[in-house]
């Protein structure tokens, strides 16, 4: 891809996602209303704990997804169709082991854990259509990995917007839990087979049929693996541990409050997570081509710029969060503690750029450990600490802890391999961390 191309791509990927969500996150909101005008609170925390169960367990993704984004990066630069066919071949061939793999330990689950409450069901239809759409994204991976993520947005960000309005239409009539579930498994099944479909007519070279891949690099892609899912489980573990913890320590009415207020803080986040996947792939292919010290200076940049709209975005959920979820689901289906989760926010939308740039230079093998000790720790600091847990305070001082370690390091670990100078990466993004961290937490204290 021309330099050139890549900053108009990146923001044409960024434009279109972040309005496609805007419409589906506003019919979200709606169905949100409506499911808790006609349900409990209690179902959405049941909802809740299905799609960060659904999370937790995608770990036995193994870095396949990573790892093939990787691999597509250097094939795509290499221009080679035969090359970048082999890939979606392995891919086609992983993503169906591990979504097999999900569905037989989400049918234990749902058997063992859900049926308890009445709940087999409805968490066996989400995890179907989870499952499938995990599967159905193999496709889309060469659409990522071109810098088409536009396409990407569209037909996702569209299927959960006509989900929505199924959803609406179901509880408004029925006040069926199970058949709300099966209208999202549907739309969800519906909007990534479109997405399996207009991949090949995006992508003209596709044709596994004529792939190959080298054995070397197929070695290569298994051998990095296991290091790649410890980074997957560290990324997932911190977007759903909290609300699996606060389901299972405080009970689902408390847990179905608090995802009330993820839900606001998630839109929030949504444009963050838009941005990673717009540039991911752009920012792969340009370090393929132009080296690493090019790419620390966009590194730098990138990072400066994400932490002033991060504090700016926490910022704005800190003095409007509370108010914005007490009026759309009432003052009784919200918790009021916002100061932890806007610092939460805040580092966790901060550290997009080191996301970006590990899965774009997918060569972070040697610190596999630091994802699992972080998780460990946490583990271990909720059970200690849960006999002292306000369910208003949770477990996110915990996380936020943890993030508050893990970032500098992170940081360092990617300048190190970019061969940047320590020193500028302290005055551009560590320091600017810290302080704007402290200034959340004054302003907090002051405001709410």
């Amino acid at each position: 891809m021309d330099r050139k191309v890549r900053l108009p791509q990146g923001i044409r990927n960024f434009v279109a996602g972040s309005l496609f969500s805007l419409i589906s996150g506003v019919m979200m909101f709606l169905s949100r209303i409506v499911f808790l005008k006609y349900m409990t609170v209690d179902y959405v925390g049941y909802t809740s704990l299905f799609e960060h169960v659904f999370l937790f367990v995608s770990v036995v993704d193994c870095g396949v997804n990573t790892s093939l984004t990787s691999f597509m990066s250097r094939a795509l630069a290499s221009d080679n169709d035969e090359k970048k066919n082999g890939v979606l071949r392995e891919a086609k061939k992983l993503y169906l082991i591990v979504s097999a793999v999900m569905m037989t330990l989400f049918f234990f689950i749902s058997l063992f854990f859900m049926e308890k409450k009445g709940l087999f069901i409805p968490s066996l239809l989400y995890f179907i259509g989870q499952c499938a759409q995990y599967y159905l994204g193999w496709r889309a991976l060469a659409l990522n990995v071109s810098g088409r993520n536009d396409v990407v947005s569209k037909y996702v960000h569209i299927g959960r917007g006509v989900g929505s309005v199924l959803e609406m239409v179901i509880i408004t009539l029925t006040r069926s839990f199970t058949l709300y579930i099966a209208a999202s498994m549907v739309s969800v099944i519906l909007s990534y087979l479109l997405l399996f479909f207009k991949a090949g007519s995006v992508c003209k070279w596709i044709d596994e049929k004529k792939g190959v891949i080298d054995k070397k690099e197929e070695k290569y892609l298994f051998k990095m693996m296991p290091s790649m899912a410890s980074h997957r489980f560290g990324s997932l573990f911190f977007r759903s541990y909290e609300i699996i913890a606060v389901n299972l320590i405080f009970g689902f009415t408390i847990g179905g409050r608090y995802s009330n207020l993820l839900l606001i803080s998630t839109a929030f986040m949504t444009l963050f997570w838009i941005f990673q996947s717009s540039v991911t792939g752009i920012v792969g292919e340009h370090y393929a081509v132009e080296g690493r010290k090019d790419t620390y200076s966009l590194y730098r940049k990138m990072s400066f710029y994400n932490l002033l709209v991060s504090f700016f975005a926490a910022l704005i959920f800190l003095l409007f969060g509370g108010e914005i979820g007490a009026l759309s689901f009432g003052e009784e289906n919200i918790v009021l503690e916002t100061r932890f989760m806007a610092l939460e926010m805040f580092l966790l939308s901060s550290r997009t750029t080191l996301l970006v740039l590990r899965d774009a230079m997918g060569d972070y093998h040697r610190d596999w450990w630091k994802p699992l000790l972080e998780a460990i720790s946490v583990i271990i600091l909720t059970l200690l600490l849960r006999e002292s847990f306000d369910y208003q305070a949770i477990p996110l001082s915990i996380s936020i802890t943890l993030l508050v370690l893990s970032i500098p390091v992170d940081t360092l670990i990617i300048t190190h391999r970019l061969k940047g100078k320590i020193s500028a990466t302290m005055v551009s993004v560590l320091i600017p961390t810290i302080v704007l961290s402290l200034i959340l937490l004054v302003l907090g204290s002051l405001f709410v």
